[in-house]
C-alpha cells in the first residue's frame, strides 16, 4: 500500500497542499484513509520531529504511550501499534502498526523537505498489502 503527499491548486488559483490520501484507498481498511491520512495531512513539521523523538522514547522503553490528537480524533502511540479513536463515533475505533505510522511520518517529512510547489509530490510504501 502506497500513500501519496501532495499540493493542489484552489479554485482561486492559491496553491494548498501538504495533503496525504493513500493510493487506491477504495480497496484498503477505511481506516487508514479516514484515521492515518488525515491525522498525516494535520501534523506539521515540528509535530512530525516530535513524534518521531517520542517514538524513540517509547521503543526504549523510556515511555509506554504518547497521546495525540487532531481535530477530531484522539490518537495513542504505543510500541508496536497506533489507535485512533473518532470524537463523533462516526467510524469505529482503529489501529495501525507502529512500523506503518513511522513510515508515514518519514514519508511526510521527507515531503516537506521537497518544494512547495505543484509539481511536488511523493509516494511511500507503508506496508505490503
Amino acid at each position: 500500500m502506497k500513500m501519496k503527499f501532495y499540493y493542489y491548486i484552489s479554485k482561486n488559483g492559491e496553491l494548498w497542499g501538504e495533503f496525504c490520501s493513500i493510493i487506491n484507498g477504495e480497496k484498503y481498511n477505511i481506516g487508514y484513509s479516514v484515521f492515518l491520512s488525515r491525522k498525516l495531512t494535520e501534523i506539521k513539521s515540528e509535530g512530525i520531529d516530535y513524534f518521531l523523538k517520542e517514538i524513540e522514547k517509547i521503543k526504549n522503553g523510556e515511555k509506554e504511550c504518547v497521546e495525540g490528537y487532531g481535530e477530531t480524533l484522539d490518537f495513542f502511540i504505543f510500541k508496536d501499534r497506533v489507535d485512533f479513536t473518532d470524537w463523533f463515533k462516526d467510524y469505529d475505533n482503529w489501529s495501525c502498526t507502529i512500523e506503518e505510522f513511522t513510515k508515514a511520518l518519514l514519508g511526510k517529512k521527507k515531503f516537506l523537505e521537497m518544494p512547495r510547489d505543484i509539481n511536488s509530490y511523493l509516494e511511500v510504501e507503508i506496508n505490503d498489502l
